[in-house]
């Protein structure tokens, strides 16, 4: 009797071990043909003719599925799959990695790039459908201030009367010093209340709408960051009503433990990542400084460690965010990328690329993360092939196998 089985994997493997058909010593030990017929000699203990050890459900067909899976966990993801789930990989090579301390910080917005904006005058304010967070551009109407209502009437018409009070004042002084008839004082101080009331008038008459309302606007184009009034709010000349950022220059602003104090001197550079994003950021790639650290206070035992860096995504002044300063220091060691390692029931793996379409899974040990690499002490050597991005589709095609139950026990 002759059995073939023929096994479809990477590389078209055949694993054939422990299927032996060879019948010349099947358990025939103690099996004498020979013309002694003492049967008490003539035993067949052992002479078993059932073939023991030819069991077809281990017969060497273990990942013999008509799934993903190769022989011995090995995953079949073909290339045209690998360009539809963005699968891509890198060569595992050893290079520098920096100390890291991880801790926790938040997004500010730079100095210079914010602005608050006051009441021009006193009334009750609008803002009518602006909210925080709304666009607004350079010379952008806020808000309307309307004194109308108030018992002080008018506060352009008063300012109007003033104006015009204080102008026929300073005419008429400046006639009569011609004749010295007024002091150079008298004229002078004459003068200043005309500049005075014409300034106020020239100020609100310039800002003021159709209806008589005062306009409040915004000196520098950005959003809103912060309304410092309600809608509706009585408010006085030089109240503050807003706050417009630019967000162009922002700040990342991290809090480390005093026991880390000792280390600052080498922080150089950060990444950092948000909770609005998958995305890990480096402030290298942002045009990024580190601005200085400072001492603890207040208490808290934390010292304020602050970068500067350029907004060119969709970073949120105001936000926390996770991050790893990095030290100037660093060593040679194999690292990967935080989105290669996927973790099954605390045990974190990395797909290793046989060849094109074949990948394994392969456990690592890793050590510290700079929030967009991670080290790795154990499990990879120089020169595999790694799956750098789509590693959970991998994961997800390695368990796309034959259904539950399907072998080949006869």
């Amino acid at each position: 009797m002759a059995f073939c089985a023929v096994l479809a994997g990477c590389g078209n493997h055949s694993n054939h071990e422990g299927h032996d058909h060879g019948h010349g010593v099947e358990a025939h030990e103690g099996h004498d043909h020979g013309h002694d017929h003492d049967h008490e000699g003539h035993s067949h203990e052992g002479h078993d003719h059932g073939h023991e050890g030819h069991n077809h459900e281990a017969e060497g067909h273990e990942g013999h599925d008509h799934g993903n899976k190769g022989h011995d966990g090995e995953i079949v993801v073909s290339l045209e799959r690998q360009k539809t789930f963005g699968i891509t990989t890198e060569t595992v090579t050893a290079g520098d990695f920096a100390e890291v301390i991880h801790t926790s910080g938040q997004i500010l917005s730079a100095m210079g790039d914010e602005m608050t904006v006051v009441a021009k005058t006193s009334g009750i304010i609008s803002f009518g459908r602006l909210t925080e967070g709304s666009a607004v551009g350079k010379g952008g109407q806020i808000a309307t201030i309307s004194s109308k209502e108030l018992g002080g009437g008018d506060q352009l018409a008063k300012a109007k009367a003033a104006f015009e009070a204080a102008r026929k004042e300073y005419e008429r002084d400046l006639q009569l010093s011609k004749d010295n008839i007024v002091s150079e004082s008298h004229l002078d101080q004459s003068r200043l209340a005309f500049e005075q009331a014409k300034a106020e008038y020239d100020a609100l008459s310039s800002n003021t709408s159709k209806d008589g309302n005062v306009c409040v606007t915004s000196p520098i184009g950005g959003y809103i960051k912060k309304l410092s009034v309600g809608q509706g709010d009585f408010v006085e000349t030089g109240t503050p009503v807003a706050v417009v950022s630019q967000n162009r220059r922002l700040r990342l602003r991290a809090d480390v433990s005093e026991k880390y104090y000792g280390l600052l001197s080498g922080i150089k550079d950060a990444n950092f990542s948000t909770s609005y994003s998958d995305a890990a950021y480096s402030l290298k790639d942002l045009n990024g400084r580190l601005i200085g650290y400072g001492k603890a206070s207040g208490g808290d035992y934390y010292i304020p460690v602050t970068f500067e860096f350029d907004n060119k995504g969709d970073l949120v002044a105001g936000s926390y965010v996770d991050v790893y300063l990095k030290s100037s220091s660093s060593s040679k060691a194999f690292s990967v990328p935080v989105g290669a390692v996927v973790e099954d029931q605390g045990i974190h793996y990395v797909f290793v690329q046989e060849d094109e379409t074949c990948f394994t899974k392969r456990e690592v040990r890793l050590g510290q993360s700079d929030g967009k690499r991670v080290l790795v002490k154990s499990g990879l050597n120089e020169g595999e092939v790694i799956v750098q991005t789509g590693a959970m589709q991998v994961k997800l095609a390695s368990v796309v196998a034959a259904p539950a139950g399907h072998t080949h026990s006869h």
